[in-house]
């Protein structure tokens, strides 16, 4: 805060990570915890490990043991951590507790040994209170998509909610997301703001009682006092800031961590990576995910599949004739285009299969134009529009075979 504004500048990435980093928070002495992938990624929390940074050394450190999400600081050194749907406290001898027995705690924040509020992660994105020593969850609230944020100055939490919820069947109109305060001293919910721009709704409070969300490239910023207006706070023009999630602030004010999707290259090429990953496993579904629903794909036969329901049919009908087929596609070059959103991908590929002639092993090039959409959580996603494969060589029995 500068000046009783947002100012953001000198913007560095300090996790330098190619996996999952995120939740940042601040100890009360300025230091940066934030989670980082240590393995496959899943809901438990066993995959992601707190890490500290130490802005005076420029050092992140892994904190041996600490592993799960929300990794929540405190003064002593010990840390809070969301793991197998429970709270964890994890001391600074590395010493662990359980703080709550629930299964499928999502979000917490606590306000006092006795007084808990929980996002959990079900189907009704609960908000409750949770009391440790009846065990009891009390609902609060339906259809909330963020964690429960403390609101300086006040016993009370805000959260991003969504209406309807949940969403009537063959009804694709937009949904509408709202701020809304859960007050523990009277246990009533109130709406505070409607939100007018897509966000993953994390947030965060400032120490002039304001707030500030992200959406895509900007940071936004909303006064209590003037409910219906969202100032744009802050906007980025760096290509690995176009899709902003989450944003923390340090206890004097002086410093943000701010969380991004990757920029639009590596959205294509991870997608790339993982279709390969789903042809190589034979799983279908997956591999048919990185295509639009209306997608044109002409295979190196000549064939055209329009869809992705039937390129997920050929593929499928291929595996039974061909229990070894594999395609392997490796980017050469992928420019995002400076008017609109799309972007074209070329590179080379290889494929392999056994037929009742022999085998047959081909090699071509490709072409794939993406298109870019953004979700109503105002993150980037890229998918397959149409792509042209082309055979330049093949070797084997079986090359007459396709």
């Amino acid at each position: 805060m500068s000046g009783g504004r947002v100012a953001v500048s000198h913007l560095v990435n300090i996790s330098k990570h190619p996996g999952y980093d995120n939740q940042p928070a601040f100890f009360p002495d300025g230091k940066l915890v934030f989670t980082s992938q240590i393995a496959a990624l899943d809901e438990t929390g066993h995959a992601v490990q707190a890490v500290i940074h130490d802005f005076a050394t420029g050092l992140s450190t892994p904190i041996p043991g600490a592993l799960g999400f929300s990794p929540t600081p405190s003064a002593d050194g010990s840390l809070m951590l969301l793991r197998d749907g429970h709270v964890v406290l994890h001391e600074a001898s590395g010493k662990e507790s359980q703080l709550t027995e629930t299964n499928d705690a999502g979000y917490f924040t606590r306000f006092d040994e006795q007084t808990w509020v929980l996002y959990m992660n079900d189907k009704q994105r609960r908000i409750v209170i949770y009391d440790p020593k009846t065990k009891a969850l009390d609902t609060m609230a339906l259809g909330s998509i963020t964690a429960p944020f403390r609101i300086p100055g006040k016993r009370a939490v805000s959260f991003v909610a969504v209406e309807p919820f949940p969403a009537p069947e063959g009804n694709a109109e937009p949904r509408k997301l709202f701020l809304r305060q859960l007050n523990l001293d009277d246990r009533h919910v109130t709406t505070l703001a409607s939100i007018p721009f897509p966000t993953s709704g994390s947030h965060v409070w400032t120490s002039r009682g304001t707030l500030l969300m992200a959406s895509g490239h900007a940071i936004h910023e909303w006064n209590p006092a003037q409910p219906d207006d969202w100032r744009t706070a802050a906007t980025f023009d760096d290509p690995e800031l176009q899709g902003l999630t989450r944003i923390a602030i340090s206890p004097r004010g002086d410093r943000i961590a701010l969380v991004s999707t990757p920029r639009d290259e590596t959205i294509i090429r991870d997608s790339r990576a993982a279709s390969n990953d789903a042809l190589k496993s034979h799983n279908a579904a997956a591999f048919v995910q990185v295509l639009r629903d209306d997608a044109t794909v002409i295979a190196a036969s000549g064939k055209v599949i329009q869809g992705r329901a039937a390129m997920q049919q050929e593929i499928e009908s291929r595996w039974k004739l061909q229990p070894d087929l594999v395609f392997v596609r490796t980017p050469a070059s992928i420019e995002i285009s400076r008017s609109d959103p799309a972007a074209s991908e070329r590179g080379t590929w290889t494929g392999h299969a056994t037929t009742p002639a022999g085998p047959a092993d081909w090699r071509g090039d490709y072409l794939a134009v993406w298109r870019k959409t953004t979700t109503g959580a105002g993150l980037p996603s890229w998918t397959i529009a149409s792509e042209v494969f082309v055979t330049i060589d093949c070797t084997g029995a079986g090359c007459a075979a396709r």
